[in-house]
């Protein structure tokens, strides 16, 4: 799905909710809207670690769309409340504050992905030893396949939903885990020291 088919898709689900809260008890009435806020901020949460191959989403809804919408939104409500005129009514505020638990989300996900990538070096490190140490035993020659050095091939930490494996590649003699749809972090295993480098895909 595109970034464009998933905001559209996301602005209809707004507004049939706001469609269902004029049926419903008063009293339960922004439940619903706060149900898909929290789901929108738990998902920018994941999506803000790892992309899962979706970055156009982050790129368009997360850092274009989202900031537009809270400021213009924002601007509504506020001159709603303290001068009355030009009176929008409640639903871009309301939109503005669905907007901002996403852009909240991102945050929060943003430093969460800091400690996942340091978390996933420190994995990747251990598997280089294993792998090094594998090639000293067999007289020079490299694994093929990570399940030879390690039968439990530990996974990256990026994202809590399906973290992307390691990649190994036994020709080119690396190490490599992706932080986005477009970027890797490379270790060099020929190299004496270790240096993870990030590399366009």
């Amino acid at each position: 799905m595109s970034a464009a088919s998933l905001g559209c898709l996301l602005l209809a689900t707004f507004f049939g909710l706001e469609l269902l809260a004029t049926r419903i008890p008063k009293r339960v009435r922004l439940l619903p809207l706060a149900l898909f806020a929290l789901a929108l901020g738990v998902g920018a949460v994941e999506l803000a670690r790892y992309d899962h191959g979706h970055g156009d989403w982050v790129l368009w809804i997360a850092f274009v769309f989202a900031p537009v919408i809270v400021i213009f939104g924002g601007a509504s409500a506020g001159v709603r409340k303290w001068y009355g005129w030009p009176d929008f009514g409640p639903i871009p505020g309301r939109l503005a504050a669905v907007a901002g638990t996403l852009l909240l989300g991102v945050l929060v996900g943003t430093q969460i992905k800091a400690s996942d990538v340091e978390l996933t070096r420190a994995r990747g490190e251990t598997l280089r030893r294993a792998v090094l140490a594998w090639r000293d035993a067999h007289a020079g020659a490299w694994p093929t396949t990570l399940a030879e050095v390690a039968p439990d091939v530990p996974t990256t930490r990026l994202g809590g939903f399906a973290p992307p494996p390691f990649v190994y590649d036994a020709t080119k003699r690396e190490l490599r885990f992706p932080m986005s749809t477009d970027l890797d972090a490379r270790n060099d295993l020929t190299t004496k020291d270790s240096k993870w480098e990030r590399v366009r895909k």
